[in-house]
């Protein structure tokens, strides 16, 4: 019986270790991400996201708004939204102020998200696909989405 304690006792300590691990894989990888990587990355994941967050989104929005970036007036909207049960148009509202105020803020927004990941699951999947896929992603996606913004002659309207 001793044995299965100290087992459990091991598998705990490593699923702490491993989230731990994980953690400081996904910061790293966002501290090593220039300011266009991390616009692709939040371009391309910005639906998935704006679903991730709104369960969480006045935590969210507190973390990144707690800065100079944003304006009260600004945390206070998106607060307001989530505490009237508005949580998908906070959600969808912190996104865009984000996307607004520039790199920093959406640094800013990414550090924030691996700080609660472990919390979301729907978020914490997002940060280990994004690990997962590595630098090489980023540079595919550039591609994919320069192709995406652009309309074939055929398919514009007269």
């Amino acid at each position: 019986m001793a044995e299965g304690g100290d087992w459990e006792g091991d598998s705990v300590a490593s699923t702490a270790k491993e989230q731990k691990d994980i953690n400081s894989a996904i910061s790293a990888f966002m501290s090593n991400c220039d300011d266009h990587q991390l616009l692709q990355l939040t371009r391309f994941y910005r639906d998935r996201l704006e679903q991730a967050i709104e369960e969480c989104v006045e935590g969210v929005s507190l973390m990144v708004m707690s800065t100079d970036h944003f304006t009260g007036q600004e945390c206070h909207r998106v607060t307001e939204l989530a505490e009237t049960g508005k949580q998908a148009a906070g959600s969808k509202l912190l996104l865009n102020l984000v996307m607004e105020k520039g790199s920093g803020a959406q640094r800013l927004m990414w550090e924030s998200l691996v700080k609660i990941r472990h919390t979301q699951p729907k978020l914490s999947r997002i940060l280990k696909e994004i690990l997962a896929q590595g630098k090489d992603q980023l540079a595919y996606k550039d591609t994919v989405g320069q192709g995406l913004s652009e309309v074939p002659t055929h398919l514009k309207g007269k």
